[in-house]
């Protein structure tokens, strides 16, 4: 009984792969096909002109004379090393470089630690402090270089040169 089953099945899967195959490839070709093709948008990129205004520039910006502004200074913690400041280099705590909330990049500025008179010029690259009361994050060495940093804040004099 079992052989004969098992011989029954195997004829039938072999006529069903026979008859399978007589189908005609039109017929399928037929069937199978259908319009797939989707319409498409094509938007052209449209030019802006911006106009260029020329601005007035504050004269106490063309003075000779440099803005000096009294705070708290503090300095980055270890763990930005190596990180992106916000213009896009690198952070290293060995460079003379600092933080400024709306200072523009690149601008050079002296910092003086009020109690001893020690003064660095760093330039800003990044944004911050993010606490309250202080005017300018310093690097380590930066800060190093003007007072202990154990101290962690400095009272400071901040004189924008350029």
């Amino acid at each position: 009984m079992n052989g004969s089953v098992i011989r029954n099945l195997s004829l039938s899967s072999v006529m069903l792969i026979v008859v399978s195959g007589c189908v005609s490839p039109e017929v399928a070709k037929e069937t199978v096909t259908a319009d797939t093709q989707r319409p498409v948008l094509i938007i052209k990129p449209v030019e802006y002109k911006k106009e260029v205004k020329p601005i007035s520039v504050p004269t106490s910006m063309t003075t000779s004379k440099s803005k000096v502004i009294d705070g708290k200074a503090s300095y980055y913690a270890n763990m930005f090393q190596g990180r992106k400041t916000a213009n896009g280099q690198i952070f290293d705590q060995g460079k003379l470089t600092a933080a400024h909330r709306t200072l523009p990049f690149g601008t050079k500025v002296k910092v003086t630690n009020i109690n001893n008179h020690k003064s660095v010029i760093v330039t800003i690259n990044d944004r911050g402090p993010f606490i309250r009361g202080r005017i300018i994050d310093l690097s380590s060495s930066a800060f190093k270089a003007i007072g202990n940093p154990r101290t962690g804040v400095l009272n400071v004099t901040m004189e924008i040169l350029k």
